[in-house]
């Protein structure tokens, strides 16, 4: 795929890529809060967002909490 652009010289044309848009749902958004928090300051103000979405905090799997 190219896009072509009007330019001071002429017709420019430049590649171009589609990529697909990537929609993530409350939990997944929850699952990155939760999973970004770094100090218990943090931890809480990610599990008041995540009541925000709805969502109960205790749980959410975040990929840090897995292991």
């Amino acid at each position: 795929m190219i896009v072509a652009e009007e330019s001071e010289y002429g017709v420019l044309l430049r590649p171009a890529a589609v990529l697909p848009v990537e929609i993530y749902s409350p939990e997944r958004k929850a699952e990155f809060l939760i999973a970004n928090a770094t100090t218990r300051g943090d931890r809480r103000a990610a599990e008041r967002e995540v009541r925000r979405l709805g969502l109960d905090p205790s749980k959410i799997r975040a990929a840090s909490r897995k292991r």
